[in-house]
């Protein structure tokens, strides 16, 4: 009977993390991509003159103000890094300088709940073409043939 139980616990457990690594990328509302699985969400959004938007949103996805977070950002390019440091602007965190022109680079976002707190690393392939089936930039593209680990479609 436990051996069974056991097997079930098991089969559940598999299950439960096939369905997290098989979740669809959350849409960001600005178009950019959430980077964030769990509320609260974070969003980064890269305007049209290259600067960065970082954006914060409840589980619903209703925006929310920052609260003391601190946002940094390093951009992985060809010609070199550049970090890009964060200020508050309209209710969101917005860099102070743009990314380095072309495509094809890692960014790492860095993201701490406050000043004193341990930071949370997240890492995104940017690429700005648009993807021609959800129309969004490549780096946000939320379609599911979308390969995160390439950042390119298989398609």
């Amino acid at each position: 009977m436990k051996t069974i139980r056991n097997l079930l616990l098991a089969s559940f457990a598999l299950l439960a993390a096939a369905a997290a690594f098989a979740a669809k990328p959350i849409p960001g509302p600005k178009g950019g991509k959430i980077v964030t699985s769990e509320a609260p969400h974070v969003e980064f959004f890269v305007e049209k003159d290259r600067t960065v938007t970082v954006s914060f949103y409840d589980k619903d996805l209703k925006s929310v103000a920052p609260a003391g977070q601190v946002v940094s950002a390093v951009a992985e390019a060809k010609t070199g890094k550049v970090n890009l440091a964060f200020t508050a602007k309209d209710g969101a965190l917005v860099s102070s300088a743009p990314l380095p022109e072309g495509d094809g680079y890692r960014i790492v976002v860095q993201v701490r709940d406050s000043a004193q707190a341990k930071p949370k690393n997240y890492r995104l392939e940017f690429h700005d073409e648009v993807c021609g089936e959800c129309k969004r930039a490549e780096y946000a593209c939320v379609c599911e043939e979308h390969d995160e680990k390439a950042g390119e479609h298989k398609h």
